[in-house]
């Protein structure tokens, strides 16, 4: 039976930096957090966020999570 095994994950936050004063479009940064739990849920990364947020110079305005995985067909 085949199964996917997780490899590696990440969790991305974009950050709102503002507008470039230039071209008037929005700034947005990112930060990335490597090793994030395959399975954590939304509740559990939305908590995440909340812990590291104050840590980050800009807020956040979206989160991206990222799960690589390998497909095991025994």
């Amino acid at each position: 039976m085949a199964e996917f095994i997780p490899m590696k994950s990440s969790a991305a936050f974009r950050l709102n930096a503002g507008v470039d004063q230039t071209t008037g479009k929005a700034v947005v940064k990112s930060v990335s957090i490597r090793g994030v739990d395959p399975e954590i849920g939304a509740d559990g990364l939305e908590a995440v966020s909340d812990a590291v947020s104050p840590l980050f110079e800009h807020p956040v305005i979206t989160i991206e999570k990222t799960v690589t995985e390998l497909l095991d067909v025994d």
